[in-house]
């Protein structure tokens, strides 16, 4: 589903009307922007991403040393940008100076002119192109996280996750500021034999979609009953740091259907892969993307 659809349904908010049962469209999320003509966690991930009409796009965030919030996965800098050192000790001053370095970074990898970028850059750039994914890197940040994004009026075009035990009585997330207002995904592993009880524990908080990884397909199809019940959509990774099997974007691109296949038929209705374009041309062959 667009996104230009999306904000156009009759949906409380775009992020709702894109996991809704109502969009039979396969959702694909971009981890870290599509970065293969760009730094990960960039601007310049981000419009390519909305280029190739990519649903949603996952980045990373954690506070610097002045509570800012920058967009990075690691804990230092040394990885994706000309800076070093521990991103909880860089001063906001200090930021301008770095530039990101291509692709997944690396000492050996080309530096851009693309900046280390702010969680409020990534947020006006996405707004009304493209939705977000924010994984939030520390739990002590996810209420500045749920802060900016209510301030900056972008509730509804953005999820934060974090990962929950699904059987737990309470949630240390439910007791945090913007809860129920910015959409939350939980996320945790389905495990054998318990996976309908973690489903149906989670239902209760009545979330769009979860982020599930799981052991065994016999893991997922236990969960699907009570998941479908709910109005659950399941989101899955085939990430190459493999979270499920080895369901992987590796082997996906030598045999999609063996991956991305068999996850579509297992009833997966979401999927972050780093091949987001090969994924939406065979979610379009296989008639699980319509647009």
């Amino acid at each position: 589903m667009s996104l230009q659809r999306a904000l156009a349904s009759d949906a409380s908010s775009p992020v709702q009307a894109t996991f809704s049962r109502a969009n039979q469209d396969l959702v694909v999320i971009a981890h870290r922007g599509v970065f293969d003509r760009a730094p990960e966690n960039s601007l310049a991930a981000l419009e390519r991403a909305v280029a190739l009409g990519v649903d949603m796009m996952e980045l990373d965030t954690q506070s610097n040393a002045d509570g800012t919030l920058v967009t990075i996965h690691d804990d230092t800098l040394d990885r994706t940008t000309t800076g070093t050192g521990p991103v909880a000790a860089l001063r906001d001053a200090m930021r301008p100076a770095l530039r990101l370095r291509a692709g997944e970074g690396g000492e050996e990898a080309p530096v851009t002119d693309e900046p280390l970028p702010l969680l409020a850059e990534m947020l006006e750039a996405a707004r009304g192109r493209i939705l977000l994914n924010i994984d939030t890197k520390y739990v002590r940040d996810l209420p500045a996280v749920m802060k900016l994004v209510l301030d900056r009026g972008m509730a509804g075009e953005v999820l934060v996750k974090a990962s929950v035990d699904p059987l737990a009585a309470r949630l240390p997330v439910e007791d945090m500021p913007g809860f129920g207002t910015v959409p939350f995904m939980p996320l945790f592993r389905l495990r054998d034999g318990l996976s309908r009880a973690q489903v149906e524990g989670i239902a209760r908080l009545a979330p769009d979609v979860v982020e599930c990884h799981f052991d065994s397909l016999r893991a997922l199809a236990e969960a699907r009953p009570a998941r479908e019940a709910a109005g659950i959509r399941h989101w899955t990774n085939s990430l190459d740091c493999s979270h499920s099997l080895d369901f992987n974007d590796t082997r996906a691109l030598r045999d999609p259907e063996s991956v991305w296949g068999v996850l579509l038929d297992a009833g997966v209705g979401a999927i972050q892969t780093d091949q987001a374009e090969a994924l939406i041309a065979f979610a379009r062959a296989r008639g699980a993307i319509a647009r």
